[in-house]
């Protein structure tokens, strides 16, 4: 693996910090483990087609980019084919894979939807 790829590696998956803060009252995230950031905002693709789910997710992304939200939640399904990754859920991981404004993703408890949802973290820009 070249160093630039590992570079952008460690930049989409930072390590996580020694210390994680559970103390979200001040909104200072800046060493939260991305895991335990607060949802801000979701978007629930299902039923959408591919074309539409695609349209809607970019303009949810740049969206909470610009109002510079922190994480984000995509709600798209498990599938109906068993053994086998749904069509949206591919789409979405696709998409966060090649997002420049998107950092960290994973699969939210199952309380938010588990295997059939996707939490991303967003992307601050420098000030």
């Amino acid at each position: 693996m070249n160093s630039n790829m590992m570079d952008r590696l460690l930049d989409r998956y930072p390590p996580p910090p020694d210390l994680e803060k559970d103390d979200f009252a001040g909104q200072d995230y800046e060493h939260v483990a991305p895991r335990k950031l607060p949802v801000e905002r979701t978007i629930d693709l299902h039923g959408l087609t591919t074309i539409d789910a695609s349209q809607q997710l970019e303009v949810f992304i740049a969206q909470a980019a610009r109002e510079a939200v922190r994480k984000v939640l995509i709600i798209h399904g498990k599938g109906s084919s068993p053994g086998s990754e749904g069509v949206l859920k591919a789409l979405v991981r696709q998409y966060l894979e090649e997002s420049p404004m998107v950092g960290a993703t994973g699969h939210p408890g199952v309380d938010l939807g588990g295997a059939g949802a996707t939490w991303a973290v967003i992307r601050q820009r420098s000030r």
